[in-house]
């Protein structure tokens, strides 16, 4: 029987849940467009542009729609990128409080004042998963440096 040597970087659960959780941006930028079409839109009708009305009316309804569904996949992907985590060695992050952040981005898309506080701390949720678990795609197999011993030479 031959064993793994001990070296070998662990096993990621579900890597492919971060791709949802590093889409958190895409949410508050589309609300922020979504008010921009509607500023344009008033400005519009009462300017007398019927063209420019128009397609500020239709940026407004699909930027406002495409929040919802962004902020619907990300408080997801959260809650199943911390599920698949909670037995990795490194770090292990507590479902249920990820999960209220993921509702609180959620909520978000439609108050916008949600965003104020999910942004940030997803930004973190995301920062502390590349430097803890790391990144599948990009470091060719390799741990985090926190677990090879090596320092970065930024710290």
């Amino acid at each position: 029987m031959s064993s793994a040597p001990d070296s070998e970087p662990p096993a990621a659960a579900d890597p492919s849940w971060r791709y949802g959780v590093y889409l958190f941006p895409v949410g508050p930028v589309s609300m922020l467009s979504s008010y921009a079409g509607l500023r344009l839109f008033v400005s519009a009708s009462e300017g007398g542009s019927i063209g420019v009305g128009i397609a500020a009316f239709v940026v407004t309804v699909l930027a406002g729609w495409l929040s919802y569904l962004f902020a619907a996949i990300v408080a997801v992907a959260l809650v199943m990128d911390a599920r698949a985590l909670r037995d990795h060695p490194a770090w292990n992050p507590n479902p249920w409080l990820v999960g209220v952040l993921g509702v609180v981005h959620l909520a978000g898309a439609v108050l916008a004042y949600p965003y104020l506080l999910s942004t940030p701390a997803i930004a973190y949720y995301v920062y502390r998963r590349r430097r803890h678990v790391g990144d599948d795609s990009g470091d060719g197999g390799r741990r985090p440096a926190e677990a090879t011993g090596e320092r970065s030479t930024l710290e």
